[in-house]
């Protein structure tokens, strides 16, 4: 199963969060084999958020881009180690799954460090230099390592001890063992009874006997012994070769290993680990383990899919779409320059709302359409041409509106004048909200500007919130390096606009509409951005550029 995102593009309206809702249902029911998951790139309008919230629908959740991320390729199937467990369980971990690395935890289930060939070469090397090494025993590890059985447990599960061989002649055996001071060895030894009175005597940890049975070790008084005995079956050569593998893991993993999170970016993640010199690091999310990665792990760079709605280019278009699958486009918008790597299917028609598009593609696959996702429809569709009054309306999508309303058993008219009744008003809404919330981005050769639009149930107040507006405008342009910023403010009651603009001052000049005052004009009968706005800005750009000529 592959997932597969659908958004809409950046600075979402109405019609772009919806056809993401609406399109992500009916490819779920066309294609079950795969994951539809609806996002957005940007917030919510007050008419969005409020619809979606009267029809009880959860809004498509918002996804900061699409790049490609150590949570695309982290391996979570990892087998997870104790502290307490033996040396030689992790060694065959490793060998069994080829993993780089394996955590490690206590416990309680909290994450405390990896283990990796790095850190037991570390730990079977360091006993070669220096003085003797003490080892960490946990008795219940000898079991799982060393083959035999306990014949005693002692009071001490858990103990740091040198090994001591009781090969040599007794006196011989005490003078060394002597010389240890107070470090007592953990003792192995045949059936040399002089030697085990006096580990037994001498409080020794534990005494391991090799080469003796049951019956015979039981002819040892071990009455008084505080320690631990185990009965090897193996002989001492590799009694000895086994026990250093039964040490715990907690004094042998490595608690400082650095780690990546899953939103680290892909190369930077290949660049972390490569700097580190570790074959693999762990991966965590918010704090909590998750799983690792290796170097295999950067081979490949996964790319997530991705489905675009009401929007066709990528600089409108979720950060990160660049490097995505792009499967399909669905879109009533020009078709602009997509650049992907593989051929994709394009669903484009020249109507004012998405959501008109993909009630057609309801009708090819046979789906029916839910109740309150047909509201939605026609909520989507009445916002973006602003109740059929719109100069992109076309027949089909008063058609499709029509059929809705019957559908979903609603008035459409009186179902669209709430929705625009419940919008917000000029003063109510945050200046810099309504400057970039419906945002978009132009060109006209080397002229970059952009409109953003705004619905509003009055223009009054227009005087009061005028400078911030301004402000706004002249920040986003200088933001975004444009030559010229505007905002569309658009009264759906009285179907009239406002334009302010900053920026192209000579192509300001040939605007046919009547100004109000230095970079404000009115606009009456002005509802789209697209159909009527537009072309005016690009017929006194070219003006302007052909004068100069």
């Amino acid at each position: 199963m592959s997932t597969i995102y659908i958004t809409g593009h950046r600075n979402p309206d109405f019609d772009s969060i919806a056809s993401s809702y609406v399109y992500t249902h009916l490819k779920s029911r066309v294609d079950p084999e795969n994951e539809y998951i609806a996002v957005r790139c940007g917030n919510l309008n007050a008419q969005t958020r409020t619809t979606f919230e009267k029809l009880q629908l959860k809004a498509p959740r918002y996804l900061k881009d699409v790049k490609t991320v150590v949570g695309d390729v982290v391996n979570r199937e990892v087998p997870r180690l104790e502290i307490s467990d033996p040396l030689q369980t992790a060694i065959g971990l490793l060998d069994d799954t080829g993993l780089s690395l394996l955590p490690v935890f206590d416990e309680n289930s909290n994450y405390r460090g990896i283990i990796s060939s790095a850190e037991i070469s570390h730990f079977l090397m360091r006993e070669t230099f220096g003085a003797r090494p003490t080892y960490r025993f946990r008795t219940e590890n000898l079991s799982k390592v060393v083959p035999g059985r306990m014949l005693f447990n002692g009071e001490s599960p858990d103990f740091t001890a040198p090994i001591m061989i009781g090969a040599m002649p007794f006196e011989r055996s005490v003078e060394r063992i002597t010389a240890l001071e107070s470090n007592q060895p953990l003792l192995i030894v045949g059936l040399r009874r002089d030697l085990v009175e006096y580990a037994i005597a001498n409080d020794f940890p534990a005494v391991i006997l090799t080469g003796a049975t049951t019956a015979e070790a039981a002819e040892l008084d071990f009455s008084l012994y505080k320690g631990s005995v185990y009965l090897s079956d193996v002989d001492t050569a590799e009694t000895i070769r086994l026990l250093r593998f039964s040490t715990p893991l907690e004094g042998i993993l490595e608690t400082e290993a650095e780690h990546l999170d899953v939103s680290n970016e892909f190369n930077q993640a290949k660049k972390t680990l490569s700097a580190s010199g570790r074959r693999g690091l762990p991966v965590f999310e918010k704090e909590q383990f998750i799983g690792i990665v290796s170097r295999g792990s950067f081979l490949d760079r996964p790319r997530k899919n991705l489905i675009l709605v009401d929007h066709n280019e990528l600089d409108q278009s979720i950060s990160g779409a660049g490097e995505a699958n792009i499967l399909e486009i669905i879109d009533h918008h020009r078709v602009g320059s997509v650049m992907s790597r593989e051929p994709f299917s394009l669903y484009t028609r020249p109507v004012g709302c998405t959501c008109t598009i993909i009630r057609q593609l309801y009708r090819q696959h046979g789906i029916a359409i839910p109740t309150e996702i047909a509201k939605l429809m026609i909520s989507a569709i009445l916002s973006d041409t602003v109740l059929l009054k719109s100069p992109t309306t076309t027949e089909e999508d008063r058609q499709t509106v029509e059929g809705l309303a019957r559908h979903a058993g609603i008035d459409w008219f009186e179902w669209g004048q709430e929705m625009f009744n419940s919008g917000a008003r000029l003063v109510d809404i945050d200046p810099d909200l309504a400057v970039s919330g419906d945002f978009k981005t132009y060109e006209s050769g080397d002229i970059r500007f952009g409109i953003g639009q705004v619905e509003v149930q009055t223009l009054g107040g227009l005087d009061e919130v005028f400078p911030r507006l301004n402000s706004s405008l002249l920040k986003l342009k200088e933001t975004k390096a444009l030559n010229g910023t505007m905002l569309l403010i658009t009264d759906v009651i009285k179907d009239d606009s406002i334009l302010i603009l900053r920026g192209l001052e000579d192509a300001a000049g040939s605007l046919p509409y009547e100004p109000l005052e230095d970079g404000v004009w009115n606009l009456p009968g002005i509802l789209s951005r697209k159909k009527q706005l537009l072309p005016e800005i690009l017929r006194a750009i070219d003006e302007t550029r052909s004068g100069k000529r």
